[in-house]
């Protein structure tokens, strides 16, 4: 757990600056005195669990990931339906879902609401009505921009929440460069730090399987944006994984990424970013592809399946194949008469893409993206 973070945003809730995003306004007084004694609960209870692990089930370190899939690109590249596609295939792949993440880390944790949920399917699913009612109230207004639900596969970066290592913490603290180390994780963040991270992470994945995945007959598959800037610290605790990238042109990706955290900010506080937030976000967008772009090509060259935005959206026979070929999976799952409402969520996140000199002067800090966007100016 990352102690020093902890303590930095202890006292770092408000600002007496009154162009802060933090400024002790009235959304933002409101949502913590809600927000922070639940999550205070909740860290206390998970990490309780998870330690109860060692003692309950030590032997869980041992537990298998072979193979594991990582969707590494950047956010609004299409790795949310790319994900919800192949986590559709039970058969072959196993994936965080988002009560696992927030209600569940540890293997007590999951086998306490496996149970509880298998005694409500009994009774004819009253707790789990009530569950998606509330969920629908509280969740309504972010699936516009995000397919998101208890019982649907998440990013799992959040489950470092209960490590408080992880950016998303950010959003709750935005205003503040405690952050600036998690952004640009294998550059900046220390050694130590990586390490205890990431251990703490390949644990998590490694009590997934324990309940999920016992045998290890299916690949742990995870869709994290975070990870273009952890791919040298992924390499060295999944080597044998598979990588699969997305490439969108940073004309959409940037600004679609912008608009989604402000809608995130905005959960938070009534204060708009400012300039330098916005500025920041896509200065730390473009180091992730600079980061992702070489780290993957140095560790993973050969373990990678790289795929273009408009291949991938318009199910190109070409692309797909060649995903499914080296996934070793069937093509049906990509079939345009599959559930489109479940495989084709498309976003109404509002925003308005690059012009050409900004996009231009972006593109010469990474010209390796240059074709994409060309290739989506011409479809």
């Amino acid at each position: 757990m990352d102690y020093s973070l902890t303590i930095k945003l202890t006292f770092s809730l408000f600002s007496f600056d009154s162009k802060n995003m933090r400024w002790f306004n009235t959304k933002r007084i409101l949502i913590s005195l809600i927000l922070v004694p639940i999550f205070t609960i909740c860290l206390i209870i998970n990490r309780f669990f998870l330690l109860l692990d060692h003692v309950f089930f030590p032997h869980f370190i041992r537990q298998s990931i072979r193979n594991p899939v990582f969707i590494v690109a950047a956010p609004r590249s299409g790795t949310t339906y790319l994900f919800h596609t192949l986590a559709a295939d039970k058969n072959n792949f196993t994936t965080f879902k988002l009560w696992e993440i927030i209600l569940a880390p540890s293997i007590i944790q999951k086998y306490f609401f496996l149970g509880l949920l298998k005694c409500d399917r009994t009774l004819g699913s009253p707790l789990k009505k009530v569950i998606l009612s509330v969920e629908n109230r509280l969740l309504d207004n972010f699936k516009h921009i995000h397919k998101i639900g208890l019982s649907l596969p998440e990013e799992d970066e959040a489950i470092l929440l209960w490590n408080m290592s992880t950016f998303y913490l950010n959003f709750f603290f935005p205003d503040t460069n405690y952050f600036n180390n998690y952004f640009a994780f294998d550059d900046k963040m220390t050694t130590v730090n990586k390490e205890r991270i990431m251990r703490y992470y390949r644990k998590c994945v490694q009590r997934h399987n324990f309940v999920f995945n016992r045998r290890g007959t299916k690949k742990f598959l995870s869709k994290n944006p975070a990870m273009m800037s952890k791919v040298k610290s992924l390499h060295q605790f999944f080597g044998d994984a598979t990588i699969v990238t997305i490439t969108r042109c940073p004309s959409k990706t940037i600004p679609s990424t912008i608009a989604l955290n402000n809608s995130i900010y905005a959960f938070f506080t009534s204060k708009a970013p400012g300039h330098d937030i916005n500025e920041r976000t896509k200065n730390i967008l473009i180091n992730w592809y600079k980061m992702a772009h070489e780290n993957i090509t140095a560790v993973y060259s050969n373990q990678t399946i790289n795929l273009s935005f408009n291949g991938l959206i318009k199910n190109e026979q070409s692309v797909i194949n060649n995903l499914c070929g080296k996934l070793g999976i069937e093509d049906r799952l990509f079939s345009t008469n599959q559930d489109p409402e479940k495989l084709n969520h498309i976003s109404r996140n509002k925003y308005t893409a690059l012009g050409d000199s900004e996009l231009q002067f972006i593109l010469e800090k990474m010209p390796f993206i240059s074709e994409y966007c060309t290739e989506e100016k011409m479809s």
